[in-house]
């Protein structure tokens, strides 16, 4: 008998990293989507959530950006729904919410392709 044969048998194989690094991405594209449809971000906090703890440190960070990303786009959403009988106060709310979702989707793609973790996943701005 050799001393391979004596190993034990891992139960569990090593994660492989490339599926959630694709989730990110393409949470970050839901991200950016919603700006026009405004239900694919809804998608993207699900898938986010979903894959939020199984996934490397790295792309945790990520997913935790997607997530609170959702949260204040929400915030703004609902403020902007709330002042928009202000001469206008909600559009500008919403413009303002849009540009900012625009920045944040995209600063998040280019970081997960580069392979970085993102710098402050639980901040509001970038």
């Amino acid at each position: 008998m050799s001393d391979t044969d004596a190993r034990p048998m891992e139960t569990e194989s090593p994660r492989d990293e490339s599926g959630d690094r694709i989730l990110a991405i393409v949470n970050y594209v839901l991200c950016f989507l919603a700006i026009f449809n405004g239900i694919t971000i809804i998608a993207a906090v699900i898938l986010a959530y979903v894959r939020r703890d199984q996934a490397e440190a790295w792309l945790k960070s990520h997913f935790d950006y997607q997530i609170r990303t959702f949260w204040y786009s929400l915030l703004i959403f609902l403020v902007g729904l709330a002042t928009f009988w202000l001469l206008g106060l909600g559009l500008l709310i919403w413009l303002v919410g849009g540009i900012w979702l625009v920045i944040r989707s995209v600063v998040g793609l280019m970081r997960v392709v580069d392979g970085r973790p993102q710098t402050d996943p639980k901040g509001y701005w970038i």
